[in-house]
């Protein structure tokens, strides 16, 4: 039977060799202390961060504070990207924060249709053509 560690560690899609969540680097995030770049999510790499940047996406915490739906919206309407893709990669990399999942986790997982709908209802609200 496995430890209670490792179990969480798993439910939370960590996987057997990923390193145990960092509480201090947790808590000097939360202080203030230390800032992480877009580039340094998850699943989010430069050209990601290039991309948020033409839509005024400059900080992982600004895309923290906008989220994934509304600025992969956006993204859309600025006609940078609309692959589902990258959809998946913001919403994992911004949940469970700061260690976010993998973006296929997020595109197989049970959250995927809420999402869509999501993103639907927030195109519906703000005149983004759901066809870019």
């Amino acid at each position: 039977m496995r430890d209670v560690r490792e179990q969480s560690r798993l439910n939370a899609g960590l996987g057997e060799n990923a390193p145990m969540r960092n509480s201090k680097v947790r808590s000097r995030i939360a202080a203030g202390k230390l800032r992480l770049r877009i580039r340094d999510l998850r699943n989010l790499g430069a050209r990601t961060e290039q991309m948020l940047a033409q839509i005024g996406v400059l900080t992982a915490e600004e895309l923290r504070r906008r989220g994934a739906v509304r600025a992969f919206a956006e993204l859309k309407r600025a006609r940078v990207s609309s692959s589902l893709n990258l959809f998946w990669s913001l919403a994992g990399a911004l949940e469970p924060w700061p260690e976010g999942r993998h973006w296929r986790e997020v595109a197989r997982g049970g959250e995927r249709l809420s999402l869509l709908l999501s993103l639907e209802d927030y195109e519906i609200r703000h005149g983004v053509s759901a066809r870019q």
